[in-house]
Parts: C-alpha cells; structure tokens; sequence
C-alpha cells in the first residue's frame, strides 16, 4: 500500500469512526452556510439535478433535496452514508445517497446540472494527480453551461503559521532533495488531530492547503474556468466569524476558506 492509498484508508477510517459520526449526526441537521446558500441560489438551476460530491452526513443533500433538486449524495466512507440515511429517515426525506470515489464517478457525461464539493472535502484528496482527477470526474459528468462550487483552504502566513510553512518549505526543497522521508507528499500538506476522534485512539486527518496560483493552475488544466472567487467572509461574515474562518476583526485574511465556483 503506497502512501497516497494509507492517508485514503486513514481518512475512510477516521470519518467511519463512532465520535465523528455522532458529530456528523448533529452537523447534518445544521443545514447550509449562507455562503453556501447565496452561491447555490445564484448557480444551480430550480429543481435541477445536482451532484453533491463528499456529502458525509448530507447536511448539504438533505436542504438540496427539500428545496426541490434532483440531487445524488456521494461519499467515500460507509459510515458516513449510513448516518445521512439515518438522518434522512428522521427527517422523512428521500435521498440518493451512495458510495462514491470522486475520482470515479459511476455516471454518464453531461448528466448533471450543477455539483457542489462542499467543506474542504477537495481539499482531503491525497495527491495532486488524484485531486485532478476529481475535478476531470466532475467536470465529465456536468452539462456544458453547468456550475461546479467548492471550497478549499488557501495557505497563509499570519502569526505561528509563517513559521510552519518556513519549515514545510525547508523539508520539502532542502531535505527530500538530499533523501530524508516525510509523511507529507506535497509542499501544503497537513496532518492534524481531529478534536473528535474516540478517546481511546489518537486519529489523524489530512488536508492540503492551497495557494490561489495551484487553484487557478488545476482548475484550468482540469478544463473548467472559473466564474467566481469569494472568501467565505466576502459573502457571509456570520459564517467566517462562526467557522472561524479569519483572523481579523474585518475578516478579510487568508484564513478564511475559499469558494471556487467553476463553470464548465
């Protein structure tokens, strides 16, 4: 098992496990953001069928479905389908939901009219080839005209975080070149404790932080362009201050995850 397939399995066992499924179960009920809400409102279709790629729990799905659009929810980890059936159960609402792998999707070309990668979850895919990958998948299985939105975190250098990167940088350009081996396989790689894993096992999660010149770079080699890019606080200063998604009292800094609305 190569490195990129270990972070994969880590990722599919750490969503799967019980203390982030009883987290999830409570996230799904929260509903969209409003920087989700104001994008989706402006780029998906009334009651178009829509893809809705990572959906974990379906807090992104279930609000989709209830609003009239034919949407599919796709997630690579069991676990995390089985709590978004539950939780449509609960609310009485019937959802597509299946296991997926966003670089392979199942379904034909041009058969979606909008998709929507919510949360980071690109962000989580191990590799870069397999991040492009996921975006040719999408783009293959939207319809000419059609909108994709996704977020990701851009990398940025304020407080502590300007001497983690100096250090990442360092690893990567001074100490790979002369044969050391790290966990990271790209400059922008992070591993992190996640605050909710079980108590009895430490888990770890992966993300990769972006800067804007790889996200104009992949999206456009992807064959998508894009029609829009708003921090979250841009669009919705709630969301940024409740996600703590900036560092600043104006909540315009880097830290503030990215949406890309992608057309194809």
């Amino acid at each position: 098992m190569n490195k990129t397939e270990k972070i994969k399995k880590a990722s599919i066992d750490e969503f799967g496990s019980r203390n982030t499924q009883e987290q999830y179960t409570k996230i799904a009920r929260k509903g969209l953001w409003k920087s989700e809400d104001i994008l989706i409102k402006k780029y998906f279709e009334p009651n178009s069928r829509i893809l809705d790629i990572g959906c974990g729990s379906g807090r992104t799905t279930l609000v989709l479905s209830e609003r009239g659009f034919g949407v599919i929810g796709v997630d690579l980890t069991p676990g995390m389908i089985e709590t978004a059936k539950k939780v449509a159960l609960e609310k009485g609402i019937s959802v597509d939901f299946r296991m997926g792998d966003a670089t392979e999707l199942e379904f034909e070309d041009n058969y979606f009219s909008g998709a929507i990668f919510a949360n980071n979850g690109w962000v989580q895919i191990p590799g870069y080839a397999n991040r492009l990958k996921a975006l040719e998948e999408i783009r293959r299985v939207l319809k000419p005209g059609s909108h994709f939105i996704l977020t990701a975190h851009q990398r940025y250098y304020a407080g502590s975080y300007f001497f983690f990167w100096i250090k990442q940088w360092f690893k990567f350009y001074i100490l790979r070149p002369l044969g050391f081996g790290f966990e990271e396989l790209e400059f922008g790689n992070w591993f992190f404790e996640r605050n909710y894993s079980d108590n009895w096992q430490r888990r770890w999660q992966f993300i990769h932080f972006t800067s804007q010149k790889e996200m104009e770079e992949i999206i456009a080699k992807s064959g998508f362009t894009i029609a829009s890019r708003k921090r979250m606080g841009e669009l919705s200063k709630e969301d940024a201050e409740v996600m703590q998604g900036s560092m600043t009292k104006d909540f315009d800094s880097f830290k503030s995850p990215v949406f890309y609305v992608c057309l194809k």
